[in-house]
Parts: C-alpha cells; structure tokens; sequence
C-alpha cells in the first residue's frame, strides 16, 4: 500500500512530526490545532509501500475534528518531498514523511483538489486472477472426491503458511510466538486435515482426532524441545490448526453429502424437476451428479461471492454509516446490500436445481452464509491489523495472499454443513456423521 499525503501546516505553531499510518481513510486526521497535522487525501495499493507528501497550510477551527473543518490551501511556495521509499509489508507504520511550509501566502491561496490515482492495470490484474480461480473452482467442485480433498488441503496449506507469518509480527498481542519450527509443523498438519477426513469417509470423528493429535503433537514439541514454554505459543498453534485445518476440513464434508429421499424418488422417476439438472450431461456424470453435497457447496460458494459483490457495490453507491471500527471500509449499507444479494442468489440457484428445500429454509442458509463470511472476513482484519499487515501476503496477483480471499469461506463451510444436518437431517439417507 503506498499512503499520499498532504503534509498542513498550522499558522504560527511550533513544527512537529507527524506517522504516515497505513489504513487511512479519506479525510483522516492525525494531531490537534497546537501542532502539525496531516490528513489523507488519496491512497492507492501498490506491491511495495511508496511515501510521497507535499506541503499545504491549513487555517484551522477550533476543535477541529475533521476534515471537513479545514480549509485546505494551495501548496506552499516552498514543496519539500520525501523521497519515495521501498520497504516490506508491516513496516509503513515506521515511515515518518518531514514536511515543511513557509510563508503566509499559502493560507491565503485558493483551495486545491487532490485527485487520487486510479491504478487500471491492478484491476485488470484482479480481474483476470479471479476468473482464473473461478474456473479452477469450478472444476474441483463438480468434480469432487480426492481431486476437491486435495484442493481443500492446498488451500489450508497456504492458509496456515500466511497465517504463521503474520503471528510473529503481532508482538504486542504475543510476545512469545510460536518459534518457526513449531509453524512448519503446524502447517503441515494443518495440511492433512482435509485428506485425512477424504480417507475415512467424511467422518466428524476423524475431524475431530486429527485436531486432538495435531496439538498434542505441536504442544508436545513446544514443551520438550524449549527450556521456557510460554503460554501464548500454545494458544496460538491450537488457534492456527483449527482456523486453518479443521475449518477447511468441513468443506470436505459438505461436498461429500447424499441425496436427500426426495431426490432419489426423482431420479428412479427421471425428473429432478430442474432443466438444468436433467440437461447435465453423461460424459459429466448426467443428473445423477447433482447430490445434495455438490448443489449445496455450489449454492454456499456463489453466496460467499454474492455477499462479496453485493456489499461493495452498495457500500460504495448509499454506504454513509460505519459498520464496525475494525474495518473502517465496511457499512452498514454495504452489509444490507450483501445479505440481500447472498440470499436472492439462494433462492435463484435453488430454483435453478430444482433443490427441495423449502422457501423460508433457502434464504435462511443465503442469510448464514452471509453472516459467516462476514465473521471470517472481521477474525482475518483483526489478525491483520494486530500483525500491521496490509495483506496477509501477495502469492495471488491483484488481491494480495490467499488468505485474503479464503477468509470468507472459514466459518461458512462448518456452518452450513451443520445447518443442512441439524435442521434438516431427514432429507438425507446414508449420511456418515
């Protein structure tokens, strides 16, 4: 992220220094009327942190509270720079622009508009990786079987790769993080969640010993190998494996749901009741394909993507009130604007299946999947802003790490399997729980 910044000046105060703070919004203020300050007025995000500021003055209210207070001047006569600056991800709250203003001209000069820069080639760049994705996507999920065990496992592979770079950087959070050792191991058992609930059939039960002999195995080590364990090592590991091992396991389970009775007396009948469904070819499996597992998962996914689009295109169009101070972009418009597109999407691909779920249920399983992913966006910023990550790495082009994007799909896999199973178990036959 590179942070633009205008460098204002009180009239007659004493010069002080102000940070350049990563997350800035718009119009964001940092120190009062008896010092310097400085207000955000564009951002853009590049690979690489660039600090680039100017000079203005600024005559200021009392009490200033906002940006709206100010009357930003023309720049002054005199411009310093800082020189733009290359550091990594998490050091930006450590850059310090020095920016200096002389002469009263500059309060007195007409107001100046800051446009910020537009980087066309990064959305171009996001768009194309995400069709990239979305076809892979799509692929592993009709597909099925080892061939999505094995995706899962990848995707909690990268998952628990980011998330362990990012916990030794939340010292404040954790002053004794894991050492790297004990990551490497957590990631790899984190990685064998999802194979390992492919090979016993889909059983909670082996979820649930793979998650007890993983941290017994990383607690173990952590105790034996160390001569002062400390406390904070334990729960973030134990954290680690369950929020990128267990979680993406259930996924594996989803996927692997039967047909419900009704679909089975529809299929001796050779009417699934979805044109769609009867239209699927042989050579892709013909209808038989669609089980409950594979309609519900691609149901789950095109909501976690509905509740993505639909929140940033409201946000941006009506979002006025902030949502919750942990993530400063996100509006309580947006949040309607994604519950509404999360369960229209529901009920349009229900239709669209033919699924025999009822009304009331589908757009109950549209508003879960949308509060779901919702939680596991808030936990990833949480962990970010602790770690002073902007992204929690950069292995997708465009959007930063894969965490980035997986963290929507955390909480909404377990949470819907469980809703399908607990609230309406007697649609299913042959179900291995």
């Amino acid at each position: 992220m590179a942070a633009v910044s205008h460098a204002l000046a009180v009239p007659r105060a004493p010069r002080a220094e102000s940070r350049v703070r990563t997350g800035w919004r718009f119009g964001g203020v940092a120190g009062t009327a008896s010092t310097r300050v400085r207000v955000c007025v564009a951002r853009v995000s590049t690979p690489l942190f660039k600090t680039y500021t100017r000079c203005a003055r600024v005559a200021l209210r009392t009490n200033v509270g906002s940006a709206a207070e100010m009357m930003i001047g023309a720049p002054a006569a005199r411009t310093a720079t800082y020189t733009p600056t290359n550091t990594h991800r998490g050091d930006a709250q450590r850059l310090h622009a020095a920016a200096d203003a002389s002469g009263e001209t500059a309060a007195r000069a007409a107001p100046t508009v800051v446009v910020p820069v537009i980087n066309k080639g990064k959305l171009q760049t996001r768009v194309v990786s995400a069709l990239i994705l979305s076809a892979l996507g799509l692929f592993v999920t009709c597909s099925g079987g080892w061939v999505w065990a094995v995706w899962m496992a990848g995707a909690s592979y990268l998952s628990a790769k980011e998330y362990f770079t990012m916990v030794p950087n939340m010292t404040s959070e954790l002053p004794h993080p894991p050492p790297k050792w004990a990551c490497d191991v957590s990631v790899a058992v984190c990685t064998s969640f999802a194979l390992v609930a492919q090979a016993c059939g889909a059983k909670t039960s082996a979820v649930v010993m793979t998650t007890l002999a993983s941290f017994g195995l990383v607690a173990f080590l952590l105790t034996t190998k160390q001569d002062e364990p400390h406390f904070s090592q334990y729960t973030a590991a134990l954290f680690g494996i369950v929020y990128c091992g267990a979680l993406p396991a259930f996924w594996v389970k989803l996927r692997a749901l039967t047909y419900s009775n009704q679909a089975l007396r529809n299929i001796a009948a050779q009417a699934s009741g979805s044109k769609f469904v009867e239209g699927w070819p042989q050579i892709l499996g013909g209808p038989e394909a669609w089980t409950t597992g594979l309609i519900v998962t691609v149901i789950t996914v095109s909501c976690i993507i509905a509740s993505d689009v639909g929140a940033y295109a409201f946000g941006k169009t009506f979002g006025k009130t902030q949502m919750i101070k942990i993530s400063p972009n996100k509006t309580v418009e947006g949040a309607l604007g994604g519950l509404l597109c999360t369960t229209l999407t529901a009920f349009m691909l229900r239709q669209l299946f033919g699924w025999h779920a009822g009304v009331i249920q589908t757009l109950v399983l549209g508003a879960l999947v949308f509060f779901a992913s919702v939680a596991g966006d808030l936990m990833e910023s949480v962990m970010k802003r602790n770690a002073g990550m902007k992204d929690s790495g950069d292995i997708i082009p465009g959007h930063g790490g894969f965490l980035d994007r997986f963290d929507s799909y955390m909480f909404t896999g377990i949470s819907v399997y469980f809703y399908i199973v607990t609230v309406m178990p007697y649609w299913f036959v042959g179900m291995v729980l």
